[in-house]
C-alpha cells in the first residue's frame, strides 16, 4: 500500500470527489499516448522550423480530440441503450463490446468505397452498400444514414487529362 497526496484548486469539493476525480485522469493520460504510437504518430521528425513543428503538434492535438469524440458518442449512445455493439473485432462478428476504440471503429468504415467513372462522357458512381454495423454507428453519431449516399449524386467532373503517360 503506501500514501498519495492530493492537491486540489477546487476548495468545494470534498476528499471523496477529488479521489475520485484523480482516478479517472489516467483515461486522459491514456489518450496522450496514441500521439505517441501508431494512430497519430507524434514520432522524432525531421522538421526544422519552429512554425511548422507547432503547427503538426496542433493538427495532431486536433485529430486526437476528434477520435475521443468520435468513441466517447458511441459510448455514451451505448450506455444509454444499455446494449452493446456487435461486428467490430476483425474476424470476430460475434464478439460484443460496450466500450470500442476509436481505432475499432473507424476499421469498420475502411470497407466502405465509392468508385467514380466516365464511361462515353458520362460520370457514373458506385458506393459500396453499408452494412448493418456501418448504419448502427452513423446512428450513434447522429449523422444521417444517407450520408455516404450524397457523396454520388453530383460528383464533380474528373479533371481533364492534361499529358498523356
Amino acid at each position: 500500500m503506501g500514501w498519495q497526496v492530493y492537491g486540489t484548486n477546487g476548495v468545494g469539493m470534498s476528499l471523496t470527489q477529488v479521489v475520485w476525480a484523480y482516478r479517472g485522469q489516467y483515461r486522459i493520460e491514456n489518450d496522450w499516448s496514441r500521439l505517441k504510437g501508431r494512430p497519430l504518430g507524434l514520432t522524432p521528425l525531421y522538421l526544422q522550423d519552429e512554425v511548422r513543428i507547432e503547427g503538426l503538434v496542433y493538427l495532431l492535438s486536433v485529430a486526437l480530440r476528434v477520435l475521443t469524440l468520435l468513441e466517447w458518442q458511441v459510448r455514451e449512445g451505448l450506455r444509454k441503450d444499455g446494449s452493446k455493439l456487435e461486428g467490430v473485432y476483425a474476424g470476430q462478428a460475434g464478439r460484443k463490446t460496450a466500450r470500442p476504440s476509436a481505432e475499432l471503429l473507424l476499421g469498420v468504415l475502411k470497407t466502405i468505397s465509392l468508385s467514380v467513372i466516365e464511361v462515353n462522357g458520362q460520370t457514373h458512381t458506385l458506393l459500396s452498400p453499408l452494412t448493418k454495423v456501418q448504419k448502427r454507428l452513423l446512428k450513434l453519431w447522429e449523422l444521417p444514414t444517407d450520408l455516404y449516399g450524397k457523396l454520388t449524386r453530383g460528383f464533380p467532373k474528373p479533371p481533364p487529362k492534361t499529358s498523356e503517360p
